[in-house]
This record gives C-alpha cells, sequence and structure tokens, in this order.
C-alpha cells in the first residue's frame, strides 16, 4: 500500500532582504549611491555663510586654516554623526527584523524537519504493513490498519495542528513587519520633520550669533560712547562750578561798583551843586567886576571935572542934596581918595584873577568828573550787560542741561562764554 500525504509543504512568501531596507532614514533617494560607485567618493555639499569672513587660524604644525574651512569640518562632522546614529537606528530595527525573520526560518525548518520525519514514519509502516500482510492473516492486517488509520489520523490531527501554527505564526510575523515599516514610515516622517527643524534651529542659530555680535559691539560702542560722555560731564561740572565761581565773584565785584558807581554819583552831585554854586559866584563876581570897571572908567573920565567942581560946589551939595547912597558915598571918597582907589582896584584885580583861576580849576576839574562820570557810567552800563548776557546763558545752559545731558553743543556754548567772560575781564578796568 503507499499512502499519499494530503498536505503538502507550507510555502512561504519571499521575505524581503535585509539590504533592501539599508536605505537611510530621512536621506533622499538621489543621495543613496548606486551599486558602482565607491562609498569614499560620497560626500555632502554644505552651503557657505556669506556673512562669515574668511579668517585663519595658526596651528601647531605651521598651517593657516581658515575659520570658513573650520566651519565646514565642524558641519561635516555634525552631518558624520547625524548619520551614524540614524546608521545605529536603522541597524538595531534591522537586528530586531533579522531576529524575527530568523525565527520565522526557524520554525519553517523545524516544520519541514517534522513532515521528512512523518513520511520517514509511514515509508516504515508501509513496509511493516507489507511485511505483516505477508505474515499475519487478514484479521490481524486489519487490526494493525485499523491502528495504523488511528495514528494516521492522530498524525494528521498533529499535522494539521501544527500547520495551523505555523500559519498564525507566519500571519503574526507578517503582522510585525507591517508594524515595523509602518513605525519605520512614521520615523522617516519624524526625521523628515526633525531635520527641518534642526536647519530652522541652524539658522536661528545663526541670526541670533549674528546679532548677539552686532549687540555685543554695539554695546562696546555705546560703552565708549557712555565713558566720553560720562568724562564730558565731569569737565562740564567743572566748568560749570568755575563759571559759578566767576559769576559769584563777578556778582560781588558788580556790587562793589555798584556801592562805588553810588558814592561817585553822590560825590559828582555834590560836586555839581558846587559847581553850580561856584558858577552862580561866578556869575555874580562877573557881573561886579563888569560894574566895577564901568564905574572905574566913569571915575576915570569924571575925576578931573569933579575935582575942579568939588571945592566950589561943595557948600551947595551938603545942604541941597539929600543924604549919599553907600555907592555914591564910596564913590565920592574913591575920589577925595585916589591912592586907595588904586589900591582897591589892584585888590580887586587880585581877586578876579584868583576867582578867574579857581574858576577855571573847578572847570577842569568838574569836566575830568564828567568824563570819569561818563567812563564808570559806561562801564557800569557795559558791566550790566554782559552780567545779563551770562545770566541768560547760564539759564539757557542750565535749561538745555536738563532737558538733554548728552548734548553736543554744551562744550561751545561753555567755549562761547569762557571767551566772553575772557573779554569782559580783559575789557575791564578797575
Amino acid at each position: 500500500l503507499s499512502f499519499q500525504h494530503p498536505w503538502s509543504c507550507p510555502t512561504f512568501p519571499p521575505t524581503h532582504s535585509p539590504l533592501s531596507l539599508s536605505i537611510p532614514l530621512g536621506i533622499p533617494a538621489g543621495a543613496v549611491p548606486g551599486r558602482g560607485a565607491s562609498v569614499n567618493t560620497q560626500g555632502t555639499q554644505t552651503l557657505t555663510n556669506p556673512g562669515v569672513k574668511d579668517s585663519s587660524q595658526q596651528t601647531d604644525c605651521g598651517i593657516a586654516v581658515l575659520n570658513k574651512e573650520m566651519l565646514q569640518l565642524s558641519n561635516y562632522l555634525k552631518e558624520a554623526l547625524h548619520r551614524e546614529l540614524l546608521l545605529k537606528q536603522k541597524m538595531v530595527i534591522l537586528q530586531e527584523l533579522f531576529s524575527t525573520l530568523l525565527q520565522a526560518s526557524e520554525k519553517s525548518w523545524q516544520g519541514q524537519l517534522n513532515e521528512d520525519k512523518l513520511k520517514c514514519k509511514l515509508r516504515a509502516l508501509e513496509n511493516q504493513l507489507q511485511a505483516c500482510t505477508q505474515s499475519y492473516s487478514k484479521e490481524c492486517v486489519k487490526k494493525i490498519l485499523i491502528e495504523m488509520e488511528d495514528q494516521k489520523q492522530t498524525y494528521e490531527q498533529k499535522a494539521k495542528e501544527a500547520l495551523q501554527k505555523m500559519l498564525e505564526d507566519k500571519l503574526q510575523t507578517e503582522q510585525q513587519l507591517q508594524n515595523s515599516q509602518r513605525s519605520l514610515a512614521a520615523t522617516r516622517e519624524d526625521l523628515a520633520f526633525w531635520k527641518e527643524h534642526y536647519t530652522t534651529l541652524k539658522a536661528e542659530l545663526s541670526k541670533t550669533t549674528t546679532a548677539h555680535t552686532e549687540l555685543e559691539n554695539s554695546f562696546c560702542v555705546l560703552q565708549s560712547e557712555l565713558q566720553r560722555v560720562d568724562e564730558q560731564k565731569e569737565q562740564l561740572g567743572q566748568a560749570l562750578s568755575t563759571l559759578q565761581s566767576e559769576h559769584a565773584a563777578l556778582h560781588r565785584r558788580v556790587s562793589a561798583l555798584q556801592e562805588d558807581n553810588d558814592l561817585k554819583v553822590q560825590h559828582i552831585s555834590a560836586i555839581e551843586d558846587k559847581l553850580q554854586k561856584e558858577q552862580h559866584q561866578k556869575v555874580t563876581l562877573e557881573a561886579t567886576i563888569s560894574h566895577l570897571h564901568n564905574l572905574l572908567q566913569n571915575q576915570a573920565k569924571e575925576q578931573k571935572r569933579q575935582e575942579a567942581m568939588a571945592q566950589r560946589k561943595g557948600q551947595v551939595f551938603t545942604t541941597q542934596t539929600p543924604p549919599l547912597t553907600p555907592t555914591k558915598e564910596k564913590q565920592n571918597t574913591l575920589l577925595e581918595h585916589p591912592e586907595e582907589e588904586e589900591e582897591g582896584e589892584e585888590s580887586l584885580k587880585d581877586e578876579m584873577e584868583k576867582r578867574t583861576s579857581q574858576l577855571t580849576a573847578k572847570e577842569n576839574e568838574c569836566t575830568e568828573l564828567r568824563s570819569e562820570l561818563e567812563a564808570l557810567s559806561e562801564e557800569y552800563r557795559s558791566c550790566l550787560t554782559r552780567l545779563r548776557q551770562c545770566r541768560d546763558e547760564l539759564n539757557h545752559f542750565q535749561s538745555k542741561q536738563a532737558k538733554r545731558q548728552r548734548g553736543h553743543w554744551i562744550p561751545l556754548l561753555v567755549a562761547v562764554i569762557a571767551m566772553a567772560m575772557a573779554t569782559f575781564l580783559a575789557s575791564y578796568r578797575p
């Protein structure tokens, strides 16, 4: 008897080779080299930043290395590390897939071995059956066949169970493979997303570094400007203190000049009063001198005539004329005493000369006092105008300093004030 097996050896679908999954995660397909391409000739080209200037560094061996090349090398190293991490992840995934495939292959080989063992057992049983049919009777053969049929059914049941189990394992491995492929696709998507995020972060980092360098440069410039402004502020404070001291000195000097001016005004008013009195006396003296001169001329003309008629009309004047006035008595006395008249004229001339000399001296003194008064008044007016200018400039300076402490016009204003004070002090004559 020949028994044919109702079942066949289980066939598995062709599994993908692990080498077919060796494409780097997150790397485009165009970047994967072909079969004929060498691994050593592969590389990535990084974009250079146009804002980075070419600068070199001296190494220990004496070779000048550009900072640009250093940045490229650092970028290459970063990319190599990134690829190495990706390869490690892919190796882990491939190891897991390889372990699952090994388990599936072991299970399939075990099933084939079991099938071969069963075939061998069936062949041995067939041989035994043939031998039994030759040596035993039909009843014994029937019993043996029944037993063999039972064994066959049990073996078939066990084989079916084993095949069912193998099919379930196969389906489970296929499900695991699909899940791993899905997870691989998800990881690829995540890798692409994180790669884009990495590029954006890298661009933002370059922007922030450039902005940081610019801010540091601007901070250094502002710090230097702040130091310069502080120095200018100290200088302006010193200049302001000197100007305030000079202003106080000028104020004291102006007050002293004002007091001196008041005293001089009082003195000039007294001199003017005295000058008016002297002028009045001069007028009176001129009138008296002219009157005396006229009297002397009249006396000189009438002297001869009066001398002749004096004796004849002496009694008549004494009896008929009224009492003489003091002027007429003086004229009569002068006519009677010509020597006294000459002495009086000389004394009058001397007195007139003295009075004229005094008048000229007083006039000269008055002119000098007037010129001095005019000079003092002009100097006082100029001092007042300059003082007002200084006060206005100081008020303007203080208001501007309160509004803008960092103005660049303050040194010019201080220089102008200093020049004005210098000209004032140079032109001032005490």
